[in-house]
Order: structure tokens, then C-alpha cells, then sequence
């Protein structure tokens, strides 16, 4: 959950992810019929969610680091945003609500490791150094406790016994742990359907560079 990401910025985060690459505000006129003008890219920027380019114009965006974390979760408000969203229109209420669902959507399907695009090329790195990068692109630091629902988000085009299988032998490196989540009120489904079985033991979070 992002405090200062409002229902107008997580769509725009959702379409730099879309478009995953740098995209200028005359594209997004085109392509959708909107413009990430200022203050709006200034917060996003502030906030280390996109990275623009303002030396010229049209201004350039791209979805940052930080921005990939927060949509390889479920959206969320803020206490601060929840309390702005009771004052928004039914039909702004509807429209977060969708936008929302749809996200939960993907991730879901993700997590359950169903085909994604045929054309989609094919990553040349090892599962392991992938897995590693994914890792590296949802944590804080390293040893930070990752949920395995944002690791396979990331890696949606390998098949689930593929991945389970490299997560696994990641077990093998001295500086990777696999454990259950102990507060187990706070599975959900996701995360239950995203859960490595390890010696008769369902694993739900990850973390490397522990030493």
C-alpha cells in the first residue's frame, strides 16, 4: 500500500507498465487520451514511482523501480486517499473499483502461473539470476522478506513447476531462505496459491543476500 499514490496515479502507473517503455505525453494523447502533466509527474518523480525526461518537449515517462513494486501488489489506498475517496462521485467509485478488480485480476493469474502471451520473447538468463533480479526489483535491501505472490508477478511467462522447481534449488546458495508466513491470518488466496511446497511445508516468503 502507497499513502501518496491516489486512484489518477496508480492509472497511470498501470500505463507506463502497459507500454513498459518510455513514452512520450503526445503518445499518451493518442494512445489514450490523457497527458502526465505537472504537478502530477513532479509527485510521481518525488515519490521515485516514474522517472521523467522534461530537457525538451513532449516530456518523456517511464515507469521506475519503485513504481513496479507498488503494481506488483493488489491496489491500495492510503488512510489519507481512503478519506478523499468518500468525498469522489459514485461513478469515480466505480471506476477505482474496476480499475482495482482488473489489477487483482492479473496478478492472480500470474501468480497461477496461466500462459501469457506466445509472443512474448524469451528471457536468455537462467531461472536463478532471474529469480535474483525479480527479487531485487520488489525488495528494500537485501534479506528483506519478499511474498512469493510479488516474485512469480514478475516472472509470469515461466510455468509455475518450472518456477517452483529453480526455487527450490535456489534453497542450495547459502544466502537464500524460504519460509512460511507465521501470521498465517494474513494469507490470502493469492498468497496460498503462490506458496512453494517444501517438505511438506507450503512457503510463502523469500529473501537473499541473507548472511
Amino acid at each position: 500500500m502507497s499513502d501518496d499514490l491516489a486512484p489518477a496515479d496508480y492509472a497511470i502507473l498501470l500505463l507506463l507498465k502497459i507500454e513498459d517503455r518510455e513514452i512520450s505525453n503526445t503518445e499518451l494523447n493518442e494512445l489514450y487520451g490523457v497527458r502526465l502533466l505537472s504537478p502530477a509527474y513532479e509527485r510521481l518523480n518525488a515519490g521515485g514511482y516514474v522517472v521523467s525526461r522534461t530537457d525538451r518537449r513532449p516530456y518523456r515517462h517511464s515507469l521506475a523501480d519503485k513504481g513496479v513494486r507498488v503494481l506488483a501488489r493488489p491496489l491500495a489506498l492510503g488512510e489519507e486517499q481512503t478519506e478523499a475517496a468518500e468525498r469522489r462521485s459514485g461513478k469515480e467509485k466505480q471506476l477505482w473499483a474496476a480499475l482495482a478488480a482488473v489489477h487483482r485480476e492479473n496478478l492472480d493469474l500470474r501468480a497461477a502461473g496461466k500462459p501469457g502471451d506466445d509472443t512474448r520473447s524469451q528471457d536468455p538468463r537462467g531461472l536463478d539470476e532471474r529469480i535474483r533480479a525479480a527479487y531485487g526489483q520488489v525488495a528494500d535491501g537485501p534479506g528483506d522478506w519478499v511474498s512469493l505472490t510479488e516474485i512469480r508477478a514478475l516472472l509470469a511467462d515461466v510455468a509455475k513447476a518450472d518456477l517452483d522447481k529453480a526455487l527450490e534449488q535456489l534453497l542450495d546458495a547459502p544466502d537464500v531462505r524460504l519460509e512460511p508466513e507465521v501470521n498465517r491470518h494474513r494469507l490470502g488466496q493469492r498468497e496460498r496459491d503462490a506458496s512453494l511446497q517444501v517438505g511438506g511445508e507450503e512457503r510463502h516468503k523469500l529473501a537473499i543476500g541473507l548472511r
